[in-house]
């Protein structure tokens, strides 16, 4: 269907409650400096499946091919070579959406990434040891990652002689021991939260990030040689967010601040990294070590989407302003600032401390606000809350929850391609994310960051079959209104930059919004992952690898796929 002659006005994207736009000219500058992002990995000999080879900086796998976007059906979808790309099929319909409201996207942070060739100042300062605090609940641990796949340690990366995990007596609630650790040892694989060894992404993490910053050191003249990094995991299988975060007395009048007590014998996590951050100093003080601590992970979501935020009514910031949380997204910003407070205050270090999170997607309910409210916190917190990745391009364990052992190792890769950027580039990381969506009549335009061009439409790393959908999503796309008064017919890549959607009809309902990724499967299939579930089919072009290799003996793949978000659209 044509479109309308009149263009209905821009809606730049931002989450609430923070309402404040760029402007446009802002956005285009921002965009350029998008063009290109570093990509390179360096392979080493290891164990169990480790690269021997890796990639160089990422380089565009196809050209974007364009399509006449007024043309309802037209497929304009970028196909890298050797995929298959599939039709875009019909779109259905059914249920209602969002609230109709301007928003922006990149309300309060700014949205480039200096990615260009020219040579950025240098921020980065050496520590012999790199402390990196892992935090969650049951995908952290690695609940479902057996057996273990790293057994040895390629580079000179570090846990404790406890392990990755200095927790024990664990249980669904919580773990009553800290082992205090003796010393460091080569950071491998085998924790065990419960009774079975697993696969951690500590590792993961660890081994690429050494490789990604050895390899950058001497593209850029810093004379280390080494990058080692010491992981270590307090995570907690089952504990939703007000169980990890600081354990105070900020909360409403009545409330409990977790379901386990302290008086039972169980050590609240946050107290536990900060116990694993004293031994950390200690250590490296009587090895004559230099120490900071980088970085803060956290795998986590499962228990604020079951529970749908509602136990966000009665908490507080753990600040001691007496601000009320309202949400996820205000829960993520406070936990890294207790992070950020707390542990710099015992390591003294003048660094920043940012919070790495991936992207839940893990739905046991038709959908979810928690991915939206990451990708909140990621936008609003300039660069203290750093979405990486979302999550269903990783195949599940057979309980459809959590990871599997190879899925956990390929996280870490992509952790570490976020903590490279950020901790030792000293530079903004982007996810491929959206920025902007525009419509005129019945064609929607979707502006993204994308990290190393172009935008690719892939539907042979992730499925695209739609049948098993409510409303049947193109390549992850859905689109609602009050009256669903309208359809998705085409999802094309447009631009290096830019997705066009094709509705059936201009629409003419209330409550236009736009979803990718948002929207999982009819109850008995809704197992995550590249094949069921809430999932889409868009990605950037970064052709960088792991130096880790998946169970078929390939070097896991790092492209940046778009994470999971709802849209208003004007």
């Amino acid at each position: 269907m044509p479109c309308e002659s009149t263009a209905e006005p821009t809606v730049a994207l931002r989450p609430r409650p923070w309402h404040h736009r760029r402007m446009a000219r802002r956005w285009r500058v921002a965009l350029l400096l998008l063009g290109a992002g570093l990509g390179a990995s360096v392979g080493c000999s290891g164990d169990d499946g480790e690269a021997v080879g890796g990639g160089d900086d990422a380089s565009p796998e196809a050209g974007v091919a364009s399509t006449d976007a007024s043309t309802s059906g037209g497929d304009g979808s970028a196909t890298p070579p050797g995929v298959d790309a599939a039709k875009p099929t019909d779109g259905g319909s059914g249920g209602d959406g969002g609230d109709d409201a301007d928003a922006d996207l990149d309300a309060g942070t700014d949205a480039g990434v200096d990615a260009s060739d020219g040579a950025p100042p240098l921020t980065y300062k050496h520590y012999d040891i790199n402390h990196v605090l892992s935090t969650g609940a049951s995908d952290s641990v690695a609940n479902g990652g057996s057996p273990r796949l790293t057994s040895t340690q390629p580079y000179t990366n570090l846990s404790f002689d406890t392990g990755v995990m200095t927790a024990g007596t664990c249980n669904g609630s919580g773990c009553k021991v800290y082992q205090t650790p003796a010393g460091f040892i080569p950071l491998v694989e085998g924790d065990r939260f419960f009774n079975y060894a697993v696969e951690t992404m500590s590792s993961g993490l660890a081994n690429h990030a050494s490789s990604l910053a050895t390899s950058w050191f001497a593209k850029v003249g810093l004379p280390y040689a080494q990058h080692d990094v010491l992981v270590s995991l307090h995570g907690r299988s089952g504990n939703e967010y007000w169980c990890l975060r600081q354990q105070t007395a900020n909360l409403s009048p009545g409330a409990n601040v977790c379901y386990y007590s302290a008086a039972l014998g169980y050590i609240p996590p946050f107290d536990e990294a900060l116990m694993q951050v004293e031994s950390a100093k200690a250590l490296a003080a009587a090895a004559g070590k230099t120490y900071a601590v980088r970085a803060v992970t956290a795998i986590h979501g499962q228990g604020e989407s079951d529970s749908n935020e509602q136990n966000f009514t009665f908490l507080q910031s753990t600040d001691g302003s007496g601000r009320r949380l309202l949400n996820y997204t205000d829960g993520l910003l406070d936990w890294q600032n207790d992070y950020d407070t707390k542990v710099r205050a015992i390591t003294g270090q003048a660094e920043p401390i940012p919070m790495f999170i991936s992207q839940f997607g893990s739905m046991t309910t038709a959908t979810s606000i928690i991915p939206q409210r990451q990708l909140d916190a990621h936008v609003v917190s300039n660069g203290k809350v750093n979405l990486v990745t979302p999550n269903y391009v990783f195949p599940h364990y057979t309980d459809c929850n959590h990871y599997t052992n190879h899925s956990q190792r390929w996280l870490g890769a992509y952790f570490a391609k976020a903590y490279q950027r950020v901790v030792v580039e000293g530079q903004k990381w982007e996810p491929t994310r959206p920025l902007a969506v525009n419509r005129a009549g019945n064609v929607i335009t979707v502006k993204y960051v994308v990290p190393v061009p172009p935008l690719v439409i892939d539907t042979q790393r992730v499925d695209a079959s739609n049948d098993k959908f409510p409303v049947p999503p193109v390549y992850g796309f859905i689109y609602r209104d009050s009256t669903m008064s309208a359809a998705i017919t085409s999802v094309a890549v447009t631009a290096p930059d830019e997705v066009t959607i094709t509705l059936s009809a201009a629409p003419t309902g209330a409550n236009k919004i736009l979803r990718y990724a948002f929207e999982s499967q009819l109850s008995n299939f809704r197992c995550p992952g590249p094949t069921n579930g809430a999932r889409g089919n868009l990605r950037d072009s970064d052709g960088s690898v792991s130096v880790h290799l998946d169970a078929n003996g390939n070097p896991y793949e790092l492209f940046n796929w778009s994470v999971a978000f709802q849209a208003d659209v004007p």
